[in-house]
């Protein structure tokens, strides 16, 4: 009986010496003061068309004769950058058709920043059939 008892205080008596042994062992002398300073992002903006207010008009020209050959119908999100020299870092995903359409219509988009810091803006385009109502109408812009 007194053996278990002994087992069990060595148990508890074991961790706590290494943990102490450990702290002790530390070098004190090398913790140095850090200071950390910079601006949380505020992330991904969504408000393009008030940034590339002729957006909708140049993916309606430069996606509609891809559809008209592949009438291929999707969603497609872009994200890019915006800063002094213009619109770069274009990414797409979704329907890989429209790709390079994509890239051609966001360069030549006229926006204009916010700032003076690069911006990160991302938004969706459902590519769709056009309809009797709207004939010609396949790209329809969506802000996330």
């Amino acid at each position: 009986m007194q053996t278990k008892s002994l087992i069990k205080s060595l148990l508890v008596a074991l961790p706590l010496s290494i943990v102490s042994t450990l702290t002790l062992a530390a070098p004190q002398d090398e913790l140095k003061r850090v200071e950390v300073s910079g601006r949380q992002e505020g992330g991904v903006r969504t408000d393009v068309k008030t940034s590339c207010p002729g957006i909708a008009a140049v993916l309606q020209k430069k996606l509609s004769p891809v559809w008209e050959m592949t009438q291929e119908t999707g969603l497609i999100r872009v994200d890019f950058t915006l800063d002094a020299q213009g619109v770069h870092g274009i990414q797409s995903k979704g329907a890989n058709t429209y790709r390079d359409s994509i890239r051609r219509a966001m360069r030549d988009l006229e926006c204009t920043g916010a700032g003076t810091q690069p911006q990160h803006y991302a938004f969706n385009i459902h590519v769709v059939s056009p309809d009797k109502l709207h004939p010609g109408n396949q790209v329809a812009l969506l802000i996330d």
